[in-house]
């Protein structure tokens, strides 16, 4: 099909539209290039090997109106004139020409019958050179940057991209449903960055995610039966202390600040994930993401530098839960050593965003005990505690069997016997540093290996054998149980 056969779709009012906000994104782009937060900012995301290039915020802007543009082009291979002229003609404004000043209406509609206006689309996707790193290469760059350096153009910038976005889709002339779902992917990608902070996790909510489903999964874990309760427990006070307010009577302000005390490996960070779920169905977060850090990503090697690290992982959980685990090695540096200094950019900024970020520190227990008490702030903030204990071998198996049937394994019976001494072995010598179910995770590793040692030398390998572990595939008991307690210590 030749997209040039309909010259008409660029209409005197696309053009008066494209005119507005290509001063406005332009003015908002001079605006940063004179913000001295803005150039670290991108550093920050910059792939290491192109640290070198000074970029603009027109570089950065072009980079994600292109991403925009892909987006459309990915969903109709035959994409639209409007599509690409809307890229040209900011691409041109970003670099400070005006196409509607330099040409009159008549001639700006017909420029897509150009035999050049294709090749112009080729210049800007290779003069678009931003490099960012792998992590975040299906979101926004802008969005990020401007949410890591708390800059005043975030809105604008995210309002102009959400409008080039809706251009695009309605470019001819209606909105497809396929369209419709691209638009919300971009909108939710462009307002909701997923920040990327050094030493750190980031999990957003699902989109599809309801109240229902958080607690469907909560019923499905495998153990963790206090847990399970103090969740469903804390679930239903948050339910009836919404309903108590939407009908005008006083609530309890209970902190939702919570301690997990527990060894690795049982789930923690899964339920901390949750909460932020469940917080935000019912309404006590906007976003219900979960950032999950440690003493890494919170401390910096030298003076100054820990406030600015420890703000910045709290920017990226604003709205979320932030999940630091192993806190207690915050305090554990000595007088010279800058964790004390996190913890009180910690504690300011849970009082300043009380009602908009939710604390979670977990570790072994007596350790907790002694981190908590050793602040007064710390002890004011957080009230309420969660225990996880070590898994129960009959449940270490049962996760065991999870992990080897969400990878399409299967146990023979005497595989399953040798596997379950293993673990009751493990967990008779168990120290407090047993990994629980990462412990199972490293048993399946060794076991599929030994498993493909085995059938990689048969002459025919059927699926069933693809799929199946038998006894020769479980190591040795003896060796396998001193391996995993010298693996956990």
């Amino acid at each position: 099909m030749n997209n040039h056969t309909n010259p008409t779709t660029i209409t005197p009012q696309l053009i008066d539209t494209l005119k507005i906000e290509g001063n406005k994104i332009l003015n908002s782009c001079k605006a940063l290039n004179r913000n001295t937060k803005f150039r670290p900012g991108v550093k920050s995301i910059t792939h290491k090997e192109y640290h070198n290039i000074d970029y603009t915020a027109q570089n950065i802007i072009l980079f994600d109106l292109l991403k925009i543009y892909h987006f459309f082009a990915s969903t109709n291979e035959n994409t639209s004139l409007t599509s690409k002229f809307i890229l040209i003609y900011i691409y041109e404004k970003l670099q400070g020409k005006d196409l509607s000043e330099n040409y009159n209406s008549k001639i700006l509609q017909q420029l897509p019958s150009s035999k050049l206006f294709d090749k112009n689309i080729e210049v800007i996707e290779n003069i678009s050179f931003f490099q960012p790193i792998n992590d975040i290469n299906e979101e926004f760059s802008s969005s990020i940057i401007l949410k890591k350096i708390n800059s005043n153009e975030f809105l604008n910038i995210a309002s102009f991209l959400n409008r080039m976005a809706l251009l695009m889709a309605q470019s001819d002339g209606k909105v497809s449903k396929e369209e419709k779902d691209v638009l919300a992917t971009i909108s939710n990608k462009i307002n909701n960055p997923k920040l990327h902070i050094a030493n750190s996790k980031y999990e957003d909510v699902p989109i599809d995610d309801t109240l229902e489903k958080v607690m469907t999964e909560l019923h499905e874990l495998i153990g963790l039966e206090a847990i399970k309760e103090n969740v469903e427990n804390l679930t239903n006070f948050l339910k009836v202390q919404k309903l108590r307010k939407e009908n005008g009577l006083k609530v309890s302000q209970n902190s939702l600040h919570t301690v997990f005390m527990g060894p690795p490996g049982t789930g923690k960070t899964t339920i901390a994930r949750m909460l932020g779920r469940i917080f935000k169905h019912l309404g006590y977060l906007k976003r219900g993401h979960l950032v999950e850090t440690d003493r890494s990503g919170l401390v910096a090697g030298y003076v100054g530098q820990t406030a600015i690290k420890t703000d910045e992982i709290i920017s990226a959980a604003t709205d979320g839960v932030l999940f630091i685990d192993e806190a207690y090695s915050l305090t554990s540096g000595g007088l010279n050593d800058f964790g004390s200094e996190a913890i009180e950019v910690l504690l300011k900024r849970m009082e300043d965003l009380r009602e908009n970020l939710v604390v979670v520190v977990a570790g072994y227990p007596d350790e907790m005990e002694t981190f908590i008490q050793s602040n007064p702030g710390l002890q004011s903030r957080f009230n309420r505690y969660f225990t996880f204990e070590h898994y129960k071998p009959e449940t270490l198996l049962e996760i065991f069997k999870l992990i080897a049937n969400k990878a399409d394994f299967k146990l023979t019976e005497d595989a399953e016997d040798k596997i379950s001494e293993i673990i009751t072995r493990v967990y008779e010598k168990k120290h407090r540093g047993f990994g629980n179910a990462r412990t199972m995770r490293n048993l399946f590793e060794k076991i599929i290996e030994q498993q493909a040692n085995r059938i990689v030398l048969l002459d025919s390998i059927t699926e069933n054998i693809l799929i199946t572990i038998t006894e020769p595939d479980v190591p040795e008991i003896l060796k396998t149980v001193k391996d995993i307690l010298v693996f956990n210590d």
